[in-house]
């Protein structure tokens, strides 16, 4: 195991806490005026998706787990389960939609992603930071409107909906950032 301090624990850590592998999804920290800080951690348990917090004082050692990123691409769905192939191996791995659900609005066929693996299983998955899509539906922008900024809903091939710039019409391509959901 790998030891880590709470000030280096960010989203998509992931933890082995007492035995059990846990994947950060959301961090705070807190310090009082004259007590010591806090940190505490929204993670997610990579075996049954259970949520739960965790707060630790800082200073605290915690134990990051060993995990390898592998090269792999993302092939199809076969409903709530994704298939997944690694690249240098051609080996496929099936992951149900519980344990990346906060992904799957993302996924669409030959998405080159990485695979987080831990002893030989898959327990995760790595988006690039931005993917392109085709957008499939949308209303079209009225010239002058800037009471929406500028922005109208769209939606993507992935039935994903983000806010596009007025501009953007049916069938126009737009990049998505995966960690902000901005458009560009």
């Amino acid at each position: 195991m790998i030891k880590i301090d709470t000030s280096e624990v960010k989203k998509g850590t992931i933890l082995d806490i007492n035995g059990q592998l846990v994947r950060v999804v959301d961090t705070s920290h807190t310090h009082t005026w004259r007590g010591s800080a806090t940190y505490t951690f929204k993670v997610k348990n990579i075996l049954n998706w259970a949520t739960n917090t965790l707060t630790y004082k800082s200073w605290t050692t915690l134990e990051a787990a060993e995990v390898a990123y592998k090269n792999g691409v993302y092939l199809y769905s076969m409903g709530d389960t994704y298939v997944f192939m690694e690249n240098d191996t051609s080996e496929m791995y099936e992951i149900p939609a519980e344990q990346i659900e906060d992904i799957t609005s993302y996924l669409k066929e030959n998405l080159d992603v990485f695979l987080i693996k831990h002893q030989w299983n898959v327990i995760g998955i790595v988006l690039p930071t931005t993917i392109s899509y085709k957008v499939v539906e949308t209303v079209p922008g009225v010239k002058g409107d800037r009471a929406t900024s500028g922005r109208k809903w769209a939606k993507l091939e992935t039935w994903l909906e983000v806010q596009v710039p007025l501009h953007i019409k049916e069938w126009d391509e737009v990049v998505v950032n995966t960690e902000t959901w901005e458009v560009r």
